[in-house]
């Protein structure tokens, strides 16, 4: 018991320690706990990453930390924005992490570092840079020669800029991680080692971590020895600790990411993830000493190209430029309730604490109607063509982001259908100067008709980068533009001309009429009396980007959630500032405003959902190969068929669900191959779900394979409310010997919980009316 006391008042008293620039502090790994100067040490840390936060604004994120009882920032390091040109390197500005350790320094706080070189983080391509993907063959996240020595090059660049703020060095950066959630993806030790050993050599002597989802699968994949490991979660910590324990005894109980909140997609509802299902999970680790790191504490925005995407061959979401996640602190810096109700509990435990108060709020303004003005044609500000036979994509063209323009001239009349393999990731087509139609890989468009009459045609096809996957094997295939061939009626088109447009300086656009159809430059001068946060309102425009003072604020598109665009004030001039707009669609108005806080709200996108009013499938009795019960409780069920069954289409119903419920929800489904094993997600497609919740949450059934356990396939319950049987087909891409299915009920709420099933397989699509 005395035992027991001393380590709540030495917790009690460190929980808040604030140290001297000069002193020399020790940090270790003990069993089962963290040690700080040879005593116990509770981390409670929130993440914050620089590359998404003002340098202005740092300390006030850093003073709000401090005065909700932190103890320490958690952060990554982007490789694909500090290399964003193989071999040139950008530590400056809002990328100067050793500037960032040092002002958290200064405001008393500890720092985890996670350099990478994959990050994930719902950043473009999870942080690896683009240039990667120049390699045709290339493999990520590996021990791949085509990948490794720049991965081991960037890791010693990159400990060089944190090296002198690390503990063991006068510093305060405590901990240093090894990639990221690698049991998830993949088993490749020797690269892991190699991350390692790479770390060490460079100088990192402060104890190295990894992380991962709770499981001894994902442990065994991705641990080393000499690298503790530590688990990410949103909810169920008890549950998540009582399966880590098992495997990892020993071993500090980390929470590195508790999720609390979640990322917007372009399309989606607006995620919201309240105090009280947040709350009780992170009571539970603060009472019972577990160490945990809040993701996110502050998400700040993604500016310019840097937000990623899920998805895979088969469907496709890129995520918004706000990363407000729905956290702690909002998108520009203000206290949400979570931050509060944290507060309490961290206070409700170390009573002694002597927090600091909150900073004086940032200054917010308003920015009375601006006027935008038609500027220049994009088509009229094309570089020089470069000619190849067959389309490149933009990495084989040393281009990262922004546009492609792609035209091929013919003569004489072709009429059928225009077939673009793989779209990466909105291509609009124009012909002899006339926009014909639009192709968007969040909907699994290729195709549309086609006809051109005597005569000589151009045919031009303008892509955009909308945002890399960052998360599961498809990281391996994001090459932007075209990829895979332009055909008519199965015939390759050969012979294009490529326009590269990264965008990177549109100060270069000169003047010209409007082209009707074809992405335009507006610009506009406004006046700021007194500078201050804003949130600049796109609703009247369509989807494109803004920049403001020639920065690159990022994307905005009517479709929602995001309706507003974040723009700080200390990116703002007193008087004169200058606005610019590349507008890609049709504007309602040619007018923005600022305002004081963000807009969500989404217009519902019907092509999103996959099925029809009315529609129904038509199911057949010999096409059901398994009936039965699922259990009601939390964590993966895996069904087994008692014989392989081959099939490209799969559909799932159920029939009733837990308490007697008219709603099913399912959180993850995989269908399982001859050897037991999943088949890649990456290869699936939705092709019908005969309800889907879209009014007071994101319900869609592609959420039940995008591998992210918090969200769901919900069926409709806002509106209408159909009952049971609700049904969900997948098509798998190929025909395949199919063992059973493993799945993932939503967690901590059994509504619609599936209790009885029944499982269909077809070689055919299953008909539907």
């Amino acid at each position: 018991m005395l035992k027991k006391y001393l380590f709540l008042v030495l917790t009690s008293l460190l929980i808040n320690h604030s140290f001297a620039q000069t002193a020399k502090h020790t940090f270790a790994v003990g069993k089962n706990e963290f040690l700080l100067d040879g005593k116990p040490f509770q981390i409670i840390s929130g993440e914050m990453h620089y590359a998404r936060v003002p340098r202005p604004y740092w300390r006030d994120r850093f003073k709000k930390a401090k005065a909700m009882g932190l103890n320490a920032i958690c952060t990554y390091m982007f490789w694909n924005a500090h290399e964003p040109v193989e071999g040139q390197y950008n530590f400056s500005e809002t990328l100067d992490v050793a500037e960032f350790c040092k002002e958290a320094a200064e405001e008393g706080l500890w720092v985890i570092i996670r350099p990478g070189p994959y990050t994930c983080a719902e950043w473009d391509l999870g942080g690896l840079p683009a240039w990667l993907l120049k390699k045709k063959n290339v493999v990520m996240r590996s021990s791949d020669p085509n990948y490794m020595p720049q991965t081991l090059t960037y890791l010693r660049k990159a400990v060089e800029q944190i090296k002198g703020s690390l503990i063991t060095n006068g510093g305060n950066v405590l901990m240093v991680q090894v990639e990221n959630e690698y049991g998830v993806y993949a088993g490749d030790k020797v690269y892991l080692n190699g991350i390692k050993n790479t770390l060490l050599d460079a100088g990192v002597d402060v104890p190295l971590f990894h992380c991962d989802w709770a499981g001894k699968n994902y442990f065994d994949k991705a641990h080393i020895d000499g690298v503790m490991p530590s688990i990410n979660f949103g909810g169920d910590a008890q549950k998540n600790f009582s399966i880590f324990e098992k495997y990892a005894p020993d071993a500090p109980r980390f929470n590195s990411e508790f999720w609390t909140g979640w990322f917007d997609y372009w399309g989606g509802k607006h995620e919201v993830h309240t105090v009280k299902e947040k709350l009780d999970d992170f009571k539970w680790m603060i009472d019972n000493g577990v160490s945990v790191n809040l993701y996110m504490f502050h998400g700040g925005t993604s500016n310019g190209f840097f937000a990623g995407a899920n998805g895979g061959n088969n469907y496709y979401t890129p995520y918004t430029t706000s990363y407000d996640y729905d956290a702690l602190l909002n998108e520009n810096g203000e206290p949400t309730d979570k931050y509060f109700a944290f507060r309490k509990v961290i206070l409700d435990k170390f009573p002694d604490l002597d927090l600091p108060e909150l900073p004086v709020p940032i200054k917010k303004i308003e920015i009375p109607e601006i006027q935008l003005k038609a500027y220049a044609s994009l088509e009229d500000n094309l570089p020089e063509a470069k000619l190849f036979d067959t389309p490149q994509n933009m990495e084989a063209l040393d281009q990262t982001s922004g546009l492609i323009l792609y035209a091929h001239e013919f003569s004489g009349v072709l009429k059928g259908t225009l077939l673009i393999k793989r779209v990466m990731d909105r291509a609009t087509i124009y012909l002899d100067g006339k926009k014909i139609g639009t192709l968007d890989r969040r909907l699994n468009q290729s195709a549309l008709p086609f006809t051109a009459g005597k005569g000589k045609h151009r045919l031009e096809i303008l892509v955009e980068h909308q945002a890399r996957v960052n998360f599961g094997n498809a990281i391996d295939q994001e090459r932007k533009g075209i990829t895979e061939g332009v055909y008519i009626n199965g015939k390759e088109l050969k012979s294009w001309q490529h326009y590269t447009l990264p965008l990177t300086n549109i100060d270069q656009f000169k003047a010209s009429a409007i082209k009707e159809g074809y992405p335009h430059l507006y610009t506009a001068a406004f006046d700021v009396s007194e500078v201050g946060d804003t949130y600049i309102d796109t609703r009247n425009l369509d989807k494109g980007l803004l920049w403001v003072n020639g920065r690159l604020i990022g994307r905005y598109w009517f479709i929602g959630p995001q309706q507003t665009l974040y723009v700080p004030g200390c990116w703002l001039n007193q008087g004169k500032n200058e606005i610019k707009v590349l507008e890609m669609g049709t504007p309602k108005k040619l007018s923005l405003t600022g305002i004081k806080h963000q807009i969500w709200s989404t217009e519902v996108d019907s092509s999103l959902m996959h099925s029809r009013a009315g529609q129904r499938i038509q199911l057949v009795n010999k096409q059901k190969v398994k009936s039965g019960l699922l259990e009601n409780k939390e964590g993966w069920q895996e069904v087994k068929l008692s014989a392989l069954v081959s099939g490209r289409y799969i559909c799932l119903e159920s029939t009733a669900a837990y308490e007697d419920s008219p709603f099913t929800s399912i959180a993850e489904l995989r269908i399982t191959d001859a050897k037991g094993a999943d088949i890649p997600r990456e290869d699936y497609t939705i092709v019908y779900a005969d309800s889907e919740e879209f009014g007071e949450e994101n319900g869609l059934a592609s959420l039940l394979m995008d591998n992210q356990p918090t969200t769901f396939w919900h069926t409709q319950y806002s509106k209408e409310k159909p009952g049971q049987p609700h049904q969900v087909v997948i098509d798998l891409g190929k025909s395949s010997s199919v063992s059973g299915f493993r799945y993932l009920p939503r967690i901590k709420n059994s509504a619609g919980r599936v209790k009885g099933y029944n499982l269909y397989v077809s070689k055919t699509p299953f008909m539907i009316k």
